[in-house]
C-alpha cells in the first residue's frame, strides 16, 4: 500500500490520532500533511493542530514556532494564538503570553478562559516585575547570566559591569555578601577567565571598601587571586605559605625566558599586596617573621653563577621596596646586595642594567631612611647616565638622580645640584616624554623623573610652558599600564603648588637665625601670581579630562594616596571662579564625587570641597547630570563642622541651597544626612557670609514638613532668630530670613501665631520689612503679614489697628510698577483679606 499523499487525509488522519491521545502518531501524520499542502489556510489549520501536540509533548519551542506560522497566515486565528499564550507562559516569556492572550480577549470578551488567563498572567506579571527588581534577584540573575556556558560575552559583560556597580553602594555590597556572593565570586575566579577574574576582584574591591569585617575576606580572596598566576595547586590562605608565592611574582622579569604570564600592574599589585599583609600584622614576632621570609628568599636566588637568578633577587626587592619599604630598605643593606648591584651595571646585558637601575630608583624614593643606597648608588648612577648610549637605561638612571635631586622638596635653601643642572635633567626628561617612538614603560619613567624634578619652581614654569609635553603627559594616563598615574598626580600637585604647606611665622624665622637653625626659603616662581599663572596654562591643556580618566581607575592602582592628589588638584584647580565652568564642561563635577566618599580624610575633605566650590555658582542639574546629582549632598554636609575652616563651611552651604532649591527629593535627602542642626548652628554665626549662607539655605528648606515642625516645638528660639535676622542690616540676610518666615507662615498658621509670642520687637520688624527700599524684601514682609491676617481674627484685629493698616494702604495705592509690582499686588492682597473679614470698610471716592 502506497504513502497516502492528500494533506487533508493525513490532517484528518492526525486529528483522529490526536483525539485517541497518540500524540506522536498524530505529529507524524501532521507533518506528511504540512509536507504535501499547497494551500495557505489548510497549512495554517495544520500548523496549528500540530501545536496543539507539541504543547501535549511540552515541547514548547516548537509548540511557539508552529503556532506562529499559522498566524501569520491569519492573525485573528483565536486558537493558534491561545496555543502559544500556553506554549510562551511556560517558557516563562510572560509579557509576550499576555500580549496573545490579550488579543484573545478582545476578539472573544466574554470567553471566561480569556479573561482569566488575561488576570493570572497580569498578577504574575507584576509579581515577577517586583521580583526582578529586587535587589537579591538581581544578584543571583547576574551570577546565573556569568556562570552560564552558552550566555552572549556582551550579556556576561553587562552583568559582571551591573555586579561591579552594585558592589559600590553598601546596601548592593551587604546583599552579595550575604547571598553567598564570595564564595561565588572565588567560583568566578576559579574559572581561569581574565574577564571573569578582573570582574570578580573589582566586585570583590567595592564591596570591601569602608567595610572593616569585608576587607578581612577580600585580602584571603586577593591572595588567592595572585596566586593563581604562580600555581594552579590549591593554597593554603597562611600568608607566610603564600608569602614565596607572591615574591616569586615580584621578582619576574618579563624580558627573560619561562617568565609567568603577567599584566602591566600585576607585579604593582603584588608589592601593594605585601604592603598590605605586612601593615596588618600584630606585633613585632610577626613583622620579624615575615622578614626573615623575604630575606631567605631573596638570599636563595643570589648565584654567582646564574645572572638570570641574580636579576630575580634583585627585581624582587625593587617589589618590596615599592611595597613594604622598611622591609626592602634593611634587605638592601644586607651583605652581597651593593655587590650585585654594581656587577648588574657593569653588565653588557640591557637587561641586568635595567632590573640595577630600577632597584636603584625604588630605594632612593624615601631620601631620609634609604641612606644607605643613597651613600653608595648615586655614583652607580651617574656613570650609567653618562656612559649608556641606551635611551632605556639612561632614562631610569636620570629619574634616580631626579629623586636624590628633589630631597629638599621645594625649599629654594636646600637645593641638591649647581644652578641650573634640574632644568637640564627636567629638560632631557620633556624630550623623552614627547618621543612617540619610546615605548610606553620609558616614557613612564620621564613623567617619574618630573615628578621629582617639578618640586623646583623654574622647572614647573618651564614644563608648563611646555603644552606639547603636558599633552604628552595626559596622554599617557590612557595607556593601559596604570602604574604611572601616582607620579602624574605628583607632578601635577606640585605644579599647582596643592600640596601643605607649612606657614612660616616671622618671630619662629628670627629665633631660627638666631640658633643657627634651617629656615626654609620659598622660591620667588612659588609665589601666588606664578601659581595661577600655571593653573591657566593647565587648564588650557586639558588637565581635567586627564583627571576624569584617572580617577576611573581601578583601587588597587588608584591608591588613597593617589586620590588625595587628584582631590588636592582639583581643589586649586576650582580656586577661581571663571574656571569652574570649564572644570564641569570636561566632567569634573562628576568625576569628583568618588574622591569625595573614598580615599584619606584629608583627600576627600579637599575634593568635597572642590564640589562645593561648583555646586555652589554652577547649575548642579548640569555639573551633577541624573542621579549622581544626590550624591553630592554627603561631602557637602561633611563639611558642616567646627573642625573645617570658614570657606570651606561657607561654600558647602552655598552648594546645599542651590541644591536644596532644586526638588523635594534632594532637601530630603539634605534632612537625611543630618544637615538641618548644622545649618540652624550657622545662623548663630559672628562671621556674616556665613550666617547668611545657612539662612539662605534654610530658606530653601522651610518647604520641608520635617523643618516647620522643628519650628512649631516650644521650649526653642529658632522662630525667635528667623525674626531677629529679618531686623538686619545685611539686605541678603534680610531677604533670605524674610523669605523663610513668608514660607513658613504660608505652610503653617499656628507660626503665624507664634511671631507675636517670641519676641516682643516682632511688630516693628515685620514693618520695618513692609516699607523696606529692597521690592523684594517688602514683598516678602507684605506675604508673611497677609499670612498672619489669614492666620488669626484676634492677631488680624491687632495688626488692623496698628500703623500696619497706613503701610498697607499706602503701598495698595501706588501706581502699577513692574519693578514693585509683587509687593504692591500683596498690599492689596492683605486688604482685601481685612474687608472680607470685616476689619476694614472699602474705600470711598
Amino acid at each position: 500500500m502506497g504513502e497516502i499523499a492528500d494533506p487533508v487525509q493525513l490532517k484528518d488522519e492526525g486529528n483522529k490520532h490526536f483525539q485517541a491521545g497518540e500524540i506522536d502518531k498524530a505529529i507524524e501524520c501532521y507533518t506528511k500533511a504540512i509536507k504535501f499542502s499547497k494551500d495557505k489556510k489548510a497549512l495554517a489549520v495544520i500548523y496549528r493542530n500540530r501545536s496543539a501536540c507539541f504543547l501535549k509533548k511540552e515541547n514548547y519551542n516548537n509548540a511557539v514556532s508552529d503556532a506562529t506560522k499559522a498566524i501569520d497566515v491569519d492573525a485573528a486565528d483565536i486558537k493558534a494564538l491561545y496555543r502559544r499564550c500556553q506554549a510562551l507562559e511556560k517558557l516563562g516569556k510572560l509579557d509576550m503570553a499576555f500580549k496573545d492572550v490579550q488579543r484573545c480577549a478582545t476578539l472573544e470578551p466574554k470567553n471566561k478562559t480569556f479573561l482569566e488567563t488575561l488576570r493570572r498572567l497580569g498578577a504574575e506579571i507584576q509579581q515577577k516585575l517586583k521580583t526582578t527588581f529586587s535587589t537579591d534577584s538581581r544578584v543571583q540573575n547576574m551570577f546565573d547570566i556569568l556562570f552560564a556556558d552558552e550566555s552572549d560575552k556582551e550579556k556576561q559583560e553587562k552583568a559582571a559591569n551591573n555586579l561591579i556597580v552594585l558592589a559600590r553602594e553598601d546596601a548592593g555590597a551587604e546583599r552579595i555578601f550575604q547571598n553567598n556572593g564570595v564564595p561565588l565570586l572565588v567560583q568566578l575566579i576559579d574559572t581561569g577567565k581574565p574577564d571573569m577574574i578582573l570582574a570578580a576582584i573589582r566586585t570583590l574591591s567595592g564591596m570591601c571598601t569602608g567595610h572593616r569585617a569585608r576587607k578581612i575576606t577580600f585580602k584571603v580572596v586577593q591572595m588567592k587571586f595572585l596566586a593563581m598566576h604562580i600555581t594552579n595547586q590549591k593554597l593554603s590562605f597562611n600568608i607566610f605559605t603564600v608569602g614565596n608565592k607572591i615574591l616569586k611574582v615580584c621578582g619576574q622579569v618579563p624580558d627573560l625566558p619561562d617568565q609567568l604570564p603577567l599584566t602591566e600592574n600585576t607585579q604593582l599589585i603584588a608589592s601593594v599586596l605585601l604592603n598590605k599583609v605586612y601593615d596588618d600584622l600584630r606585633c613585632d614576632p610577626e613583622r620579624d617573621n615575615f622578614r626573615d621570609i623575604c630575606d631567605e628568599y631573596i638570599k636563595s636566588k643570589f648565584d654567582p653563577n646564574d645572572m638570570d637568578k641574580n636579576i630575580h633577587a634583585i627585581n624582587t626587592l625593587s617589589g618590596l621596596l615599592q611595597g613594604p619599604f622598611d622591609v626592602g630598605n634593611v634587605l638592601a643593606g644586607r651583605q652581597g646586595v651593593m655587590e650585585m648591584m654594581v656587577a648588574l651595571c657593569g653588565s653588557e646585558r640591557e637587561v641586568d642594567q635595567l632590573v640595577a637601575v630600577e632597584a636603584l630608583i625604588h630605594a632612593s624614593t624615601k631620601t631620609s631612611k634609604a641612606s644607605f643606597f643613597i651613600s653608595n648608588g648615586v655614583t652607580l648612577l651617574k656613570d650609567m647616565y653618562k656612559k649608556t648610549k641606551n635611551e632605556k637605561i639612561k632614562i631610569r638612571a636620570l629619574v634616580g638622580l631626579c629623586k636624590l635631586g628633589s630631597a629638599g622638596g621645594d625649599d629654594y635653601s636646600m637645593r641638591q645640584f649647581a644652578e641650573g643642572s634640574t632644568e637640564k635633567l627636567a629638560k632631557q626628561c620633556r624630550k623623552w616624554l614627547c618621543n612617540p617612538t619610546l615605548d610606553v614603560r620609558t616614557r613612564k619613567w620621564a613623567v617619574e623623573g618630573l615628578a621629582y624634578l617639578t618640586n623646583d619652581a623654574d622647572v614647573k614654569d618651564d614644563f608648563i610652558d611646555d603644552e606639547a609635553a603636558m599633552r604628552a603627559m595626559f596622554e599617557l594616563t590612557k595607556s593601559k599600564d596604570k602604574t604611572i598615574l601616582y607620579a602624574v598626580a605628583c607632578t601635577l600637585v606640585n605644579c599647582t603648588n596643592s600640596y601643605d604647606k607649612k606657614e612660616i611665622i616671622p618671630e619662629m624665622v628670627q629665633l631660627a637665625k638666631f640658633s643657627k637653625q634651617h629656615v626654609p626659603e620659598q622660591h620667588p616662581k612659588d609665589k601666588k601670581d606664578f601659581i595661577v599663572r600655571r593653573v591657566k596654562k593647565i587648564l588650557k591643556a586639558g588637565v581635567t579630562s586627564a583627571l576624569t580618566v584617572m580617577v576611573k581607575a581601578d583601587n588597587y592602582v588608584l591608591t588613597d594616596q593617589t586620590k588625595e592628589m587628584l582631590a588636592r588638584v582639583f581643589l586649586a584647580l576650582a580656586d577661581d571662579i571663571k574656571d569652574r565652568g570649564t572644570i564641569v564642561a570636561q566632567g569634573g563635577g562628576k568625576a569628583l564625587i568618588p574622591l569625595a566618599l573614598e580615599g584619606t580624610d584629608n583627600g576627600k575633605i579637599k575634593a568635597s570641597h572642590a564640589l562645593a566650590k561648583i555646586a555652589a555658582v554652577s547649575n548642579p542639574e548640569i555639573a551633577f547630570p541624573g542621579e549622581r546629582i544626590y550624591e553630592v549632598v554627603r561631602p557637602l554636609v561633611s563639611l558642616l563642622n567646627t573642625e573645617r575652616d570658614g570657606l570651606e563651611n561657607f561654600e558647602a552651604l552655598l552648594g546645599l541651597t542651590n541644591l536644596a532649591a532644586l526638588n523635594d527629593k534632594l532637601r530630603v535627602k539634605i534632612l537625611k544626612e543630618k544637615a538641618l542642626p548644622e545649618i540652624e548652628n550657622y545662623m548663630f554665626e559672628e562671621h556674616d557670609q556665613i550666617r547668611q549662607a545657612a539662612t539662605e539655605c534654610m530658606c530653601n528648606l522651610v518647604c520641608c514638613k520635617e523643618v516647620q515642625d522643628r519650628y512649631l516645638e516650644d521650649g526653642n528660639d529658632k522662630l525667635k532668630l528667623l525674626i531677629l535676622l529679618c531686623g538686619e542690616d545685611d539686605v541678603q540676610l534680610q531677604r533670605a530670613a524674610a523669605g523663610a518666615l513668608a514660607m513658613l507662615t504660608a505652610a503653617q498658621k499656628k507660626l503665624a501665631v507664634k511671631i507675636t509670642k517670641v519676641t516682643e520687637q516682632w511688630l516693628e520688624i515685620i514693618q520695618r520689612l513692609c516699607i523696606h527700599d529692597n521690592p523684594e524684601i517688602q514683598h516678602r514682609g507684605l506675604v508673611t503679614v497677609f499670612n498672619m491676617l489669614d492666620a488669626d481674627e484676634q492677631l488680624a484685629k491687632k495688626l488692623i489697628e496698628c500703623e500696619l493698616l497706613e503701610i498697607l494702604t499706602f503701598v495698595a495705592k501706588l501706581e502699577d510698577n513692574p519693578k514693585k509690582q509683587d509687593a504692591i499686588n500683596a498690599a492689596r492682597a492683605c486688604l482685601s483679606r481685612a474687608l472680607d473679614g470685616g476689619l476694614i470698610k472699602p474705600f470711598s471716592n
